[in-house]
């Protein structure tokens, strides 16, 4: 009985079954666009290439992969400074390693906060181990193990100079592992999820161009999310925020859970790295992902959700969700019936991810009371009925909202 590989959490594991030889190239990853990404409304700033951490030099990475027996393996030099830019580049090398057997080792001597923090690393490795449950590669082809300066030694390796994810993708081999298969009963658990979320890649709207999807997504944003007030701090398809900014809408034609991941965080990165006012928030659309699986969408949101507070980026961010068959999971009827109408504030043409600067969304709880933005969308959306949404939004004609008056969110009396 054969059983899938697992993404080895503990720092300084590796799989101890597989042997090694491999040659692969030296590369060097700068701050450059994702070639996943055919089009990005907007693009990080360029980046001069950085050199490796005084202390840490491509020789002393060269020299550690030599002695722990990895001499050719590719060494990859990231210069991620933060995390939301090592999970990028980790994202990018993973989605790169399609099938082809071989082995890299991904260096991150500027990323100081898992250099000084063992435990913050640990977390990142955590992540990625939730992760990869989803993923069409990672942990099934592909495993990853961790190094850390500070780590636990393994089988008598030296110390790494910096804190390094180590990738191996077998093409072709089958693994074993009776613990696992006894632990199961033979039955991978999460087959069932990722075939949900494979069966999303080719839908109809693989058939739109880039263009398509943005008008779409834009004439969607104003008819429901402007118009109708579901978020009562979007002034237009251009504005929204507290204070207000531009809303940039990214697109990624990303199929798998490894390539929207590496979308995601790139877009972390950017919004960051971006004055408020000059970019307020960003709505990613993924149209080629999981169209046809909103559990699956669900999950793979779930460990997005997750990661907010497992590394600590609540401070700066919050996540919205939507997707063409978003169901609220609120304990109230909301399949069939009116119940049903409240889904079409989250509901949209395409998958999107929405990421929200926190300190706005203090901001803005502030002027309107907590659960009534909830309240008021469910009665604007029940006054139109949720057969007639379900018919703008498969047509992706909302003109039948044209002239009608909405409720105005209520605000907080001031005393």
């Amino acid at each position: 009985m054969t059983s899938r590989p697992k993404l080895l959490m503990a720092l300084g594991v590796v799989s101890p079954t597989i042997a090694f030889a491999f040659s692969v190239p030296f590369n060097t990853i700068h701050h450059e666009p994702s070639m996943c990404l055919e089009k990005l409304a907007r693009s990080p700033a360029p980046r001069s290439p950085a050199p490796f951490a005084s202390a840490v030099t491509e020789q002393s990475v060269g020299a550690w992969a030599v002695q722990v027996g990895r001499g050719d393996a590719g060494l990859i030099s990231s210069n991620a400074a933060s995390t939301a830019e090592a999970l990028r580049d980790f994202w990018y090398v993973t989605a790169s390693m399609d099938g082809v057997t071989e082995e890299r080792i991904i260096a991150f001597p500027e990323w100081t906060s898992a250099l000084n923090d063992v435990r913050a690393f640990l977390s990142v490795v955590n992540h990625i181990a939730s992760c990869s449950d989803l993923c069409e590669n990672l942990g099934e082809t592909l495993v990853c193990a961790a190094r850390h300066p500070s780590g636990a030694p393994v089988d008598e390796e030296p110390a790494p100079p910096c804190p390094m994810l180590l990738l191996r993708s077998f093409s072709g081999t089958t693994w074993s592992s009776g613990d696992e298969d006894a632990y199961f009963n033979g039955v991978d658990p999460f087959a069932a999820l990722e075939a949900q979320i494979g069966r999303g890649h080719a839908q109809e709207h693989k058939l739109s161009t880039d263009a398509q999807v943005l008008e779409a997504t834009h004439r969607w944003v104003d008819a429901l999310i402007v118009r109708m007030r579901v978020c009562p701090f979007s002034s237009s398809v251009e504005r929204a925020g507290l204070p207000a900014g531009a809303v940039s809408y990214p697109i990624s034609r990303a199929t798998t859970v490894e390539q929207v991941y590496q979308a995601f965080w790139e877009q972390v990165e950017l919004l960051a790295h971006t004055d408020e006012r000059q970019l307020s928030t960003v709505l990613l659309v993924v149209p080629d992902f999981a169209v046809g699986s909103a559990d699956g969408y669900d999950a793979f949101a779930s460990t997005l959700n997750e990661a907010l507070t497992s590394m600590q980026f609540e401070k700066q961010l919050q996540l919205v969700f939507f997707h063409p068959e978003y169901t609220f999971r609120d304990g109230k009827q909301r399949v069939g019936g009116e119940g049903e109408a409240a889904n079409f504030a989250r509901r949209s043409p395409y998958p999107m991810i929405n990421l929200l600067r926190t300190p706005q969304v203090r901001s803005a709880q502030k002027g309107i009371p907590t659960g009534s933005v909830y309240e008021t969308n469910e009665r604007n959306l029940l006054s139109v009925g949720p057969e007639k949404l379900a018919q703008m939004l498969q047509a992706q004609d909302w003109s039948g909202l044209e002239g009608r008056e909405f409720e105005a969110h209520p605000t907080h009396s001031r005393h």
